[in-house]
């Protein structure tokens, strides 16, 4: 068990500043043989990212976790600085204990070091004493070893508790610690953290580290206040986030392959934030200033303010309509979706109903719809779940878009300049983000929101670098001073200097050095570490994104939504240019396989010429196979130009949306039915698996197709009960939940049993979690979205299907998304350790 001893104690030491009082400690340790020299600067930069000083005099600086491998041995030394030296704005530190921790064994030490913090007069003589062996003894404590920590349980309150466990394998130690500090004091509730006997605060970092958690401990939290229930949520959150403990792997809708570790070692002032999407950034900042809209209160026409708020809800409403379609080009339909939820924000017949009552009363239509949305916007932003909190951010984007359209005067518009910039905002609208043009916009900063939000949603999809809720310092700079963005590291740096630039510049370049090697790499298949191919085909849309499927290493196409010919016209197409458009699909693949999906549309979709009835729950009602059904007309006419083309390489057949075995054989029937008609031979048919049902009767469905493709989105909104279209619900529709991952278990045996093969084709396939996930549990085919194909085979290539195997059948036992994501993460950091 470690000990402090003598040796490894200075006394009567001082330093001009504390970056030279920590190289002091530092090289205490490289002389103890605890850390080569290299981990001084880690320890410099941690300092630049959040303060070690701890009170009453005391310091604990160490380094940040991507230095670990520069760790000999797990060790502390104690240097003493009875004149003090300025640890900044908290004050002066006189004992320094510099930890380099490859375990927990230092955490007894800690604990018996934050002991003296309620001692003023022992911190005291530990900074003056002359004596070596007082700090052993006192950092020792009684006994080397830890106290027997008793069975953790269900403490005897009335109030909510929750139960986490301690971050393996280091336990609660200072970065963890600061992490759970930080959720904590977001609540106006007391937040205290049992553990054993123990007790403190979920405020105080001096508290939680006394507790001495180690890792994988059982710790039970307690929190009483009007709040208690979201602060426990948030603390559960976190906790199954890592604390920071963690590896961070690039956001899915980015790239699948997670980027080199991002280094935090900025001369500038760095604001931290989080997260939201990666990359690194630099440029002259600009402040995004929202318009002031300007309404008069009275108005002496009722009739015509109630005409006015109608042409404003309709004209706001189209508008939206046309931002979904173009955002839909730009990043397909999920990301598209938030727009879709704009729209229901605004079909709320209650919020009309009650400022049509203001505008009888004499108000204006401004004026009355201003009151309502805010009013509304303020309660949102009152719920204890933050989640439902953040949705006021959408329904006041809206409510602005309407009021703008009201408005008597528009002061200040806001516009960008015409040159590159970083963008800084106190908020920035999902709308305001949607239209942002890449190549002007390096990177965007905000005072709030959060990495679910929809603003970094629509920022990784457009891939410009983003850090959210980095606090109001955001606002001090001024147009045109430089800046870095570093999206990787969650931080905005400030007045950067020179050195700065020069290491974005090169962080930048080793990024696009990796991508680079994907691409050079994208032929070569996806075969694990111990020899096992899982193939990566593409997803696509159009004809012309064949070609480019092929170009970016896909092995086939797994999905090709044939939706594209039947929207946006006033007729269906015809045979022929279904089959022109196939032909030419099957041709730019040369060989390779393509699956076209057999028409998927429903009353989700505005399809004049289908004249669909309006649907309380399109997902329930007609759409997909029963579409096809209804109106086999289209059926039949797309069969026969799928058939046709089929005589000019391999194509399968998909059908989707099958709920019963009844189903698959009509449609199997039809589909006999026109190829002698057609004169082609058989193809390959399949299904998709989107509905619990097909699940359920997957042993029988398996005998009539050739394959199974697992469409994971809309089968996740299907077991969840929760639309992944929905403003609140949508972040917490996960693909890689365990009930959706039990579903795809069951598939895939049902399939073996069968003979036949398992594909994936929806978003989750081309997630890091998603794509180990689904391959441990047998899935054989990954068809993703084309950008993402190159990281994703990368990232195969790098782990071997026994490790996948194994990771899989844990996450099947998991409780929530977020344990089989941490799972994830912890097999990827150790094969990046071992390559």
């Amino acid at each position: 068990m470690l000990t402090l001893t003598k040796t490894h104690v200075r006394l009567g030491q001082s330093a001009a500043s504390k970056a030279e009082a920590i190289r002091l400690v530092g090289q205490t340790m490289v002389e103890a043989g605890f850390i080569e020299p290299g981990y001084i600067d880690s320890m410099l930069r941690r300092e630049g990212v959040s303060a070690t000083y701890l009170g009453n005099g005391i310091a604990i600086p160490h380094g940040t976790p991507d230095a670990r491998d520069l760790v000999k041995r797990t060790g502390v030394v104690v240097v003493q600085f009875p004149r003090g030296v300025d640890w900044g704005k908290d004050g002066a530190a006189r004992v320094v204990v510099g930890i380099a921790a490859r375990s927990d064994e230092h955490l007894q030490v800690l604990a018996n070091l934050t002991g003296v913090l309620g001692d003023a007069a022992k911190a005291e003589e530990l900074a003056r004493t002359r004596d070596a062996g007082l700090i052993v003894v006192t950092l020792n404590g009684a006994s080397a070893a830890p106290e027997p920590v008793a069975s953790t349980s269900p403490l005897a309150t009335e109030g909510p508790f929750i139960q986490v466990t301690s971050p393996a394998p280091h336990g609660m130690h200072a970065r963890p610690s600061t992490a759970l500090v930080e959720v904590a004091k977001r609540f106006r509730s007391d937040i205290t953290v049992h553990y054993g006997q123990k007790s403190g605060s979920a405020k105080s970092l001096i508290s939680l580290l006394q507790l001495g958690a180690t890792g994988g401990a059982p710790l039970i939290i307690t929190a009483s206040g009007a709040d208690a229930e979201a602060a426990l949520g948030a603390i559960r959150a976190a906790f199954e986030a890592g604390l920071d403990e963690e590896v961070s792997l690039r956001p899915a809708a980015s790239a699948a392959a997670p980027a080199p570790a991002a280094r935090l070692d900025y001369d500038g002032q760095m604001v931290a934030g989080i997260s939201a999407s990666p990359g690194i950034a630099s440029g002259p900042a600009w402040l995004f200033q929202h318009e002031r809209l300007v309404v008069a209160e009275k108005a002496p026409d009722p009739a015509r303010e109630h005409e006015r708020l109608a042409q404003a809800l309709a004209g706001a409403i189209a508008e939206l309509h046309n931002l979904h379609q173009e955002f839909f080009k730009k990043a397909g339909a999920t990301r598209a979706a938030i727009f879709k939820a704009h729209q229901e924000l605004l079909d709320d017949p209650e919020m009309v109903t009650e400022a049509g009552r203001h505008i009888d009363g004499g108000a204006s239509a401004g004026w009355a719809w201003r009151r309502v949305y805010e009013e509304r916007a303020e309660a949102l932003a009152r719920l204890p779940d933050p989640l439902l909190a953040g949705r006021a951010g959408d329904l006041r984007d809206v409510g602005r878009r309407v009021l703008r359209m009201l408005a008597d005067v528009v002061e200040g518009v806001a516009t960008l300049p015409d040159h590159p910039v970083v963008l800084l905002a106190e908020d920035l609208a999902p709308s305001d983000t949607a239209k942002l043009d890449p190549a002007m916009v390096l990177g965007l900063c905000t005072v709030g929101g959060g990495a679910t939000s929809h603003t970094a949603i629509i920022a990784r999809s457009l891939d410009i670098p983003a850090v959210v809720a980095a606090g109001p310092a955001v606002l001090d700079l001024v147009n045109g001073e430089d800046c870095i963005l570093d999206g990787d590291g969650g931080v905005l740096v400030l007045r950067p200097s020179a050195k700065d630039q020069a290491r974005a510049a090169t962080w930048r370049e080793r990024v696009r050095e990796q991508r680079d090697a994907e691409k050079l790499d994208r032929y070569k298949p996806a075969i694990t570490r111990d020899g096992r191919r899982v193939e990566v085909a593409a997803n696509i849309g159009s004809a012309k994104d064949a070609q480019k499927a092929v170009d970016a290493g896909g092995e086939g196409v797994g999905l090709m939504r044939t939706e594209f010919l039947f929207l946006q016209r006033e007729d269906p197409p015809g045979e022929d240019e279904q089959y022109e458009a196939y032909r030419t699909m099957v041709r730019a693949l040369n060989g390779l396989p393509i699956i076209l999906r057999t028409l998927d549309i429903g009353g989700d979709k505005h399809v004049p010429y289908l004249s669909l009835p309006a649907e309380a729950n399109p997902f329930l009602g007609v759409r997909g196979i029963r579409l096809c059904f209804e109106r086999e007309d289209l059926f039949r006419t797309q069969l026969r130009a799928i058939l046709r083309a089929s005589k000019e390489g391999p194509v399968r057949i998909m059908y989707p949306m099958v709920a019963t075995l009844a189903e698959l054989r009509r449609a199997k029937a039809i589909t006999e039915d026109v190829r002698r008609e057609v004169g082609a031979a058989p193809v390959e048919t399949g299904i998709m698996i989107e509905v619990p049902s097909a699940v359920m009767l997957a042993d029988q469905l398996a005998k009539e197709v050739s394959f199974f493709s697992i469409g994971t989105n809309d089968l996740t909104q299907y077991v969840l009960a929760m639309d992944r279209e929905h403003p609140v619900l949508a972040p917490q529709a996960d693909g890689v939940h365990p009930a959706v991952l039990r579903m795809v278990d069951l598939t895939v045996k049902a399939a073996r049993g069968a003979g036949i093969w398992v594909g994936a084709c929806g978003g989750v396939a081309g997630d890091p979690a998603g794509a180990i996930t689904l391959s441990g549990l047998g899935v054989s085919e990954l068809s993703v979205a084309i950008p993402t194909i190159p990281a994703i085979k990368a990232l195969l290539r790098s782990v071997s299907m026994k490790d996948l195997e194994t990771v899989a059948r844990q996450a099947l036992a998991c409780e929530g998304a977020a344990e089989v994501r941490a799972l994830v993460r912890g097999l990827l950091a150790r094969a990046g350790e071992g390559a």
